[in-house]
Order: structure tokens, then C-alpha cells, then sequence
């Protein structure tokens, strides 16, 4: 698993409880499938982390059910505006992105923006990758170097082929990858972060949720309500 787990968490809280709303951004429609009564998705561009090519996307799940848990046991983006070529970050060049953001802002921002830089330094740590001990289809994925940039098709093919354990290699605990439940009454964030081929922006996203209780559901999100990329 992830080295440093709890200082990742814990600095991750603390941009988190800067939010003015417990659901920012956009509602998730959704396009199909069975979709859990109570249970608001939500999801925004965070400008701040988003710096051509890349975007951040914070997603917010919620549970207004009064005493049940919504257990969600995976989500797969299936579609990133309708362009091809753009990929979701995950491993190792995860690692190297949240390290390199870390260093831009430490540079452009100075100590104006150190809540950010502590967050990325700990993405940047907790983001290392662990040796893929015994397993053959993760350790295959990642020595071809279909990690490093992968579209969503790579993502989605080699996560269908690991369990949850293992998905624990590849994304931070907090990363919309990672298998969560949402506590009654109360809303969680997750994120991902997409690199987008020159002069394209991050217009929507679909994505796919199966739930622990054998549920599952499509959706769609717009997000175009905020401002997209900041130019380098």
C-alpha cells in the first residue's frame, strides 16, 4: 500500500474543510442503470491545481439516507469529453505530477500558497508506488509502461483485472479509483486528475459506479460552469 497514509489524509483534510459547500460544483445526471436513492453526486474543476495539460477534478458523493452506508466498491471514467487521446493520471506518473506541481507553486506562489504545497507534497509521497509483489497482471502493466500515461481504456482494462488491495498500488486512498463508503448524513470528496492533449478542454465526464450492494449505475457530469485549465 501506500507509504505515509495517514499524513496524505490528513493534509488532503485540511484543503478540504477550506470548501464553503459540502457539494461544489455540478450534479452528476444519471444516463443508466440503478442508481442508489439519496446519494448526490457532484463534480468541479479545481482551478488551482489545474495547469495545462492538466486538469484536477474534485468529486463530491453524498448520503442523505438517515442510518445506511452507501458502500461504493468501484467507479471507471468511460469517457473524457469525447477525446481520445486524454488520459487519467495513475501510478507512477501520478507520483511525478503531484512532485511537479508541488515545485510550480512553490516558485510562481512562493509561501502564499503553502496549504497547496503541503497537499501535493503529500500526494507526491503517498502516491509512490510499492513493488507489485506475486502479481503478475499488475506488474505486467506497469513494467510496459501502460501506467505511465494511460487512456482510460488502459486504466479500465488493468483495474478490471485486479482487486481492490491492489488497486491500493495505484492510487492514493482519497483518488476516485479507490474503493470508499460514505457515512449517513455526510458527504466525501474524491478526485482525479486528466492530461488533456493541447488547446482541449475538460467539457464533461461519464463515468460508471458499481456499488457493494450489486448496483450499478452510469452518469454524466458537465463542467462548464467553472473556468477549465490556467496557462503555464
Amino acid at each position: 500500500m501506500f507509504k505515509h497514509t495517514k499524513i496524505l489524509v490528513y493534509l488532503l483534510s485540511l484543503f478540504l474543510i477550506s470548501c464553503a459547500s459540502y457539494n461544489p460544483g455540478s450534479y452528476a445526471t444519471i444516463e443508466g442503470g440503478e442508481h442508489p436513492k439519496l446519494t448526490p453526486i457532484n463534480a468541479e474543476i479545481t482551478s488551482q491545481l489545474s495547469f495545462e495539460p492538466f486538469t484536477y477534478v474534485n468529486f463530491s458523493f453524498g448520503n442523505k439516507n438517515d442510518d445506511s452506508w452507501t458502500r461504493i466498491k468501484r467507479i471507471k471514467v468511460t469517457n473524457i469529453s469525447d477525446i481520445p487521446e486524454a488520459r487519467l493520471m495513475v501510478g507512477p506518473d501520478l507520483t511525478f505530477w503531484a512532485e511537479g506541481i508541488q515545485r510550480k507553486q512553490s516558485i510562481d506562489a512562493h509561501n502564499r500558497n503553502m496549504a497547496y504545497g503541503a497537499v501535493m507534497g503529500a500526494l507526491a509521497v503517498g502516491a509512490g508506488i510499492s513493488s507489485a509483489k506475486g502479481n503478475r497482471n499488475l506488474t505486467v502493466g506497469l513494467a510496459s509502461g501502460a501506467l505511465l500515461t494511460g487512456t482510460i481504456a488502459d486504466v479500465n482494462n488493468l483495474i478490471d483485472k485486479i482487486d481492490s488491495l491492489e488497486i491500493s498500488e495505484l492510487v492514493p486512498p482519497t483518488h476516485l479509483y479507490s474503493p470508499f463508503s460514505i457515512p449517513p448524513g455526510l458527504f466525501l470528496s474524491r478526485w482525479a486528475v486528466f492530461q488533456l492533449p493541447k488547446g482541449k478542454k475538460l467539457n464533461f465526464l461519464e463515468f460508471e459506479v458499481t456499488y457493494l450492494s450489486g448496483k450499478k449505475a452510469r452518469y454524466k457530469v458537465n463542467l462548464t460552469g467553472k473556468s477549465n485549465r490556467r496557462k503555464s
